[in-house]
């Protein structure tokens, strides 16, 4: 809404120069709603007419509003605005027009300091811009007045010289015209000590611009030759020169290969497999290792830093130091081949001893031996890798050495005392066993029946290797089933596929109408199938690990739904049809002790017992809820309890001193059933602890560690 600047009262006093005085002067096109405001405002000097005559003034030809047409009645009157009313705009238009004031100047200053900034920033820039040119203008002056400087300096004794030239000329013709001979000469020699000072200057000048443009030029070709600046070393051993080597790491393996192979003459090839060795055997290897280290001490390998030649200029250096060729160093094999040959020609030993051309084997960075067939020694290494493959194995089937086997063609010592030796006897040397352990990782569903089965053991030889395997053994321990394991190992990675089974879940409803240990199938559960595709890995024939790589599901299971009584569902009732019972199912019947001896301890020997220093009347624990079968006396066991869990599942506690429930009772997990005692076939007080399933008593063990 437009603001105003007067009310239609005559007290209102006239508008100011405001900006808001020229629409004062407008009037409202918009009337105010009948019988509640008159006009708001009448044009500027002019009274406002009464409120029975606001509507008097018509338009020419126009009826007055007051009467009604064709008889109709008249309108009623507009009612007058209370002094209220137009006090309140009158307030309300006085601060609508200092506001718009109070704007009106707040923008013309912000646009008038903006445009004062705005030229401030405009004569800075260009003030800037002309300072950055004078500072340009000034530094060209002085690079062109340096320049023309250098250049009078260069041109200036010559433009001098030939002005003396002139001069000289004239002088010598003159001289020769109207003077002696000796006139002449004195004429010439001026010119010629003239002439020398001159061009003295002249190279001095040359020589102070020279001078540095060479040094700049001599330090970029010194930076570039000495920039991957690679040095060499010259070796000589025993008196012999071998050639470059790179570094000193490569003539440390080359000399350790040569060792190897040989030590000035005494072979010292052992057999890595051998277990024991004769007293005497090991006095004469000591004895030979000693001679030949003392041998050893009078060959002193010399080396000379040489730098690699890289480039031709490079090349020229070469001229006046000693460099070496990239090409001309060696590796390690190469190295090794040329100290052999150095070796050979000892002066200790001027006899010398033969070499000769083989193939050597190396297993694990260790010298076997050499022979002189090399494909031989292929075709041996590949059929002992063969030996593992079967008919029905993929082509993408891995078969590899577990060890890290190579074989080097190069020189060996030959003869008598020499390593190469025959393929026979590396085959044989292959073919044995070493010390070793040999682990085997148990998996879910193995017992040491299995186990040793598994790995062509027996169960007595693997209870000797594994003591208490039958008292504790679960998913994931790792035993011992070799002391002894092939030299020369194979590994073989194969991608399979087969199916197996997957296990269903079993589904517990509660009834509080039935006892604890009340247990009903409702729905029978079924197995399902998938198939695999794993990638395992055999060593020397066992399985060492197994990826799995894609399952597929072929039946889904089918989930078992049984009824248990009670008013929670039973722990002891496995989780799936795997059998395994949760977690925390069953706790530690005592308040103490350890098992021993262990369920099949001895023959016939069906529980677990617990026993500790004191035990005797110590209280005996429900392992878990159930409810009490048996309560008495029942022969060997003495005093017994038996409980049933349900879902087949049934625990027996033996050998009582008392009995503190009754058959038909109801107990919880942690419960005092009984108290420890010796009663029936008990050597000493110990509790006599079995798990029973469907009747059958298990190990209970896993079922009270798990």
């Amino acid at each position: 809404m437009a603001p105003y600047d007067k009310m239609p009262d005559d007290s209102v006093p006239e508008p100011d120069d405001s900006p808001l005085g020229e629409l004062a002067e407008a009037e409202p096109e918009e009337a105010a709603p009948s019988g509640e405001l008159e006009e708001l405002a009448a044009p500027a000097g002019e009274p406002s007419p009464p409120a029975g005559e606001a509507a008097s003034g018509t338009e020419d030809g126009a009826e007055p509003p007051g009467e009604a047409e064709d008889g109709a009645e008249p309108p009623p009157a507009q009612r007058a605005e209370s002094p209220f009313v137009r006090s309140v705009k009158r307030l309300w238009f006085r601060a609508a027009n200092a506001f718009y004031a109070y704007c009106y100047f707040v923008g013309i200053q912000l646009l008038r300091t903006t445009r004062a900034k705005r030229r401030h920033v405009a004569h800075g820039f260009h003030r800037m811009e002309e300072e950055a040119a004078a500072r340009r203008r000034k530094y060209f002056n002085r690079l062109r007045a340096r320049l023309r400087g250098y250049w009078r300096d260069l041109v200036s004794p010559l433009t001098e010289l030939r002005e003396q030239c002139r001069g000289f000329s004239k002088a010598v013709d003159n001289a020769r015209r109207y003077g002696t001979s000796r006139n002449v000469a004195n004429v010439v020699l001026n010119a010629a000590g003239f002439w020398l000072k001159r061009l003295w200057r002249i190279f001095r000048t040359l020589l102070n611009y020279a001078a540095p443009i060479a040094a700049c030029v001599l330090l970029y070709f010194t930076v570039r030759y000495f920039v991957g600046f690679q040095l060499a070393l010259h070796v000589e051993y025993n008196g012999v020169d071998i050639g470059y080597v790179s570094n000193e790491t490569v003539f440390t393996e080359a000399e350790k290969d040569m060792k190897e192979r040989m030590i000035l003459g005494d072979v010292l090839v052992a057999d890595p497999t051998a277990e024991e060795e004769d007293t005497n055997e090991v006095q004469e290897a000591e004895q030979a290792a000693e001679e030949a280290e003392e041998q050893a001490k009078t060959i002193r390998p010399r080396f000379e830093l040489t730098p690699v030649t890289r480039d031709p200029f490079s090349r020229f250096m070469g001229r006046f130091v000693h460099t070496a060729d990239p090409s001309q160093l060696l590796d390690a094999d190469e190295l090794t081949n040329r100290l052999i040959r150095a070796v050979s020609r000892s002066e200790n030993n001027p006899d010398g001893f033969a070499v000769e051309e083989a193939t050597g084997l190396y297993i694990d960075g260790t010298y076997i031996g050499a022979v002189t067939d090399g494909d031989g020694l292929l075709d041996l290494l590949y059929e002992m890798k063969e030996r593992y493959r079967t008919s029905d194995m993929e082509e993408s089937t891995s078969i590899q050495f577990v060890k890290k086997v190579e074989v080097k063609q190069g020189l060996y010592p030959s003869g008598p005392n020499g390593s190469i030796r025959s393929l026979e006897e590396i085959r044989s040397l292959l073919d044995k066993e070493e010390r070793g352990k040999k682990i085997y990782t148990v998996v879910s569903g193995d017992d040491p029946l299995k186990i040793a089965a598994k790995n062509g053991i027996t169960l007595d030889e693997l209870k000797a290797m594994n003591p208490g395997v039958d008292v504790s053994l679960f998913p994931g321990d790792e035993l011992l089933i070799a002391n002894s394991v092939p030299y020369l190992g194979v590994k073989v990675t194969e991608t399979i596929r087969y199916e197996e089974e997957l296990e269903y879940e079993i589904t517990q409803r509660t009834d509080p109408d039935h006892d604890i240990g009340y247990y009903q199938i409702v729905q029978q559960g079924e197995k399902g199938v998938r198939e695999v595709t794993a990638e395992i890995v055999m060593t020397d024939g066992v399985e060492t690990d197994r990826n799995i790589l894609n399952t597929t599901i072929v039946k889904e299971p089918v989930n078992q739904i049984v009824v248990v009584g009670g008013n929670r569902p039973l722990k002891v009732i496995p989780k799936d049809s795997s059998g395994r019972v949760a977690s925390g199912a069953f706790q530690w019947p005592t308040i103490a002790g350890s098992i021993n001896p262990g369920f099949l301890g001895y023959w016939g020997h069906t529980g677990s017992d617990i026993s500790w220093s004191g035990c005797y009347g110590s209280p005996v624990l429900a392992s878990a809820d159930g409810t009490v079968v048996a309560s008495g006396w029942r022969g060997l066991y003495g005093y017994c309890v038996v409980i049933d869990h349900g879902g087949g599942m049934q625990s027996l506690y033996a050998h009582c001193s008392a009995l503190y429930v009754s058959a038909g009772q109801q107990v919880s997990q942690g419960e005092t059933i009984a108290a420890i005692g010796a009663t029936g076939n008990a050597y000493g007080p110990h509790l006599h602890f079995e798990i029973r399933v469907n009747g059958t008593p298990v190990d209970a063990a896993p079922y009270l560690y798990g």
